[in-house]
């Protein structure tokens, strides 16, 4: 009975242990975290069911589960499975079994810079070309016809090496948004009309995005679609800003109530442009931010809500509004509010050629000092910002890179003076220019051969910023039971010591001088 089945592979169906930012370790290497290692951290939650329903699932996955119900499909007809138990699912009635992907070749900023530009293969990569091959012996061995489509955010690499995707054994990708065409693609594919690279050119409006009908990962539910800032580099902003209603956002945290997902993860590619109206200067919509955190906050069960992305310049712009979201969201010395936004470089120049509106209401040279009254308000009021920078933005010079290191010295040596040692929180994360969106026919940076000192520096004072971190927050971070905790927390630690030794020794090998990354500022 069942024709359609949703699935992914392990690294996008764990919960890793509920470790802060763990979904990042599927970028790193077999050949730098052992396997025994990994699948303990990796453990994927049991199914639903003894036939392998999953009782959690990706949130991309949930939405085309709820467009094909939606749509007319039955829910005997449409399943989304525990990856584990895929062979309970395939049989004479499948017709397409559908695959969501987020980094299938590794090819992503964070696995390229953890791999030093697939030198060698991370997790999600090797996860990926297993499952795969998993569907396909046994779509052989049984003589099945089911299609294998893959799609999501990833789906780009796949046609990026699309003869490898071939090899594998892929029939469709699709890339683009799906809710309000799925039934019409997988009909094509059903009836093999449909091109073996289906572009969705068009998007669905919020009325065409369904709430979710089950559990996404990590309690995640969607605010916005799109971005509108329009930086060069970003995939998200060649879509349109869309905003999902508040009572469509209240059904999907309600529904992963029901699983016992009492902490949402607010999904959006900018939260603090949730409703704007200001697309001049970007000044935020105050009263539509902070009416949608009341909403969900007021939700009887919620315990936290972070939104996961956002811009620093509105916390600037309007740093009062931060104050009360911060209120209202309940931060405080034992709920810190984690949320991920982008410095992407300390230059001035590459910021105006580059996102000449992600730095407004303010100028590309104010760009440093936005960031650091950013982390300083930020801190202020419990925020806890997870930074990422871009190194290698095409035409990047040596002094561009010294620029993103004197921001981060800023960071570390001034945030501190205001705020207080004790309450000064922040990561730093470099990640790998990958040719996406505006800059799609620019050549993908090489790590190895394009490293300089300034860019040695930028990675080397980044992960020292993250390994001072862990050893002051991974403790109150952490919210496993105590004796998996104190395990998690000495090995967290020694891992944090070992990659600072091994950059220094790569640095070393190179030419390149540690004390350069303190005595340039």
């Amino acid at each position: 009975m069942t024709k359609i089945v949703l699935t992914a592979d392990p690294t996008l169906m764990s919960e890793f242990r509920g470790l802060p930012l763990g979904g990042f370790l599927g970028c790193v290497s077999p050949s730098h975290v052992p396997q025994i290692l990994y699948k303990f951290l990796s453990k994927l939650e049991p199914p639903l069911n003894g036939k392998g329903i999953a009782r959690f699932a990706p949130y991309g996955l949930r939405k085309v589960e709820a467009a094909l119900l939606k749509n007319g499909f039955d829910r005997r007809e449409v399943v989304v499975v525990h990856p584990d138990y895929i062979q309970n699912f395939l049989d004479e009635d499948t017709i397409i079994v559908a695959h969501g992907t987020m980094d299938p070749y590794g090819l992503g900023p964070v696995t390229m810079m953890f791999t030093l530009g697939r030198r060698y293969m991370s997790y999600d990569e090797l996860e990926f070309r297993r499952f795969i091959t998993k569907l396909n012996v046994i779509r052989k061995r049984r003589g099945l016809k089911f299609k294998i489509i893959v799609g999501g955010p990833g789906a780009w690499q796949l046609e990026y090496m699309l003869d490898e995707s071939r090899r594998l054994g892929i029939d469709h990708i699709i890339i683009g948004e799906v809710e309000h065409v799925i039934n019409d693609v997988f009909e094509q594919v059903a009836l093999n009309d449909a091109p073996e690279i289906i572009r969705v050119t068009t998007f669905p409006s919020p009325n065409e995005i369904p709430p979710i009908v089950h559990a996404s990962i990590g309690g995640i539910v969607e605010a916005m679609r799109g971005c509108g800032r329009g930086c060069a580099f970003c995939l998200p902003n060649i879509r349109k800003a869309r905003y999902i209603p508040i009572k469509n956002i209240i059904k999907e945290v309600k529904v992963n109530l029901k699983y016992g997902i009492t902490r949402v993860w607010l999904q959006s590619d900018d939260i603090f442009l949730y409703k704007l109206e200001d697309r001049r200067s970007f000044y935020p919509n105050r009263d539509a931010v902070l009416e949608l955190f009341r909403s969900i906050m007021s939700v009887k069960g919620v315990r936290r809500c972070n939104p996961t992305h956002a811009s620093i310049a509105p916390v600037v712009a309007d740093p009062e509004m931060i104050k009360e979201a911060s209120h209202i969201l309940r931060g405080g010395p034992s709920n810190w509010i984690g949320v991920q936004p982008g410095l992407e470089s300390g230059s001035g120049y590459l910021i105006k050629k580059y996102m000449s509106n992600k730095m407004k209401p303010f100028s590309p040279d104010e760009w440093q000092d936005v960031a650091v009254k950013a982390t300083v308000i930020f801190n202020q009021n419990y925020w806890f910002p997870a930074y990422t920078l871009i190194l290698g933005l095409p035409g990047e010079t040596e002094d561009d890179a010294w620029d993103t290191v004197r921001l981060l010295d800023k960071l570390e040596k001034v945030v501190p003076k205001i705020v207080g040692k004790e309450k000064t929180h922040f990561i730093i994360t470099p990640l790998s220019f990958v040719p996406l969106s505006a800059l799609s026919g620019e050549r993908m940076f090489d790590i190895d051969s394009e490293m300089n000192e300034a860019r040695f520096c930028v990675i080397y004072r980044s992960w020292r910023i993250i390994v001072r971190e862990i050893y002051r927050s991974l403790h109150s971070l952490m919210e496993q039971s105590p004796h998996l905790k104190l395990f998690l927390e000495g090995l967290i630690m020694a891992s944090g010591e070992l990659i600072l030794k091994r950059i220094e020794k790569y640095g070393k090998k190179k030419g390149f001088r540690v004390e350069r990354c303190f005595s340039c500022c």
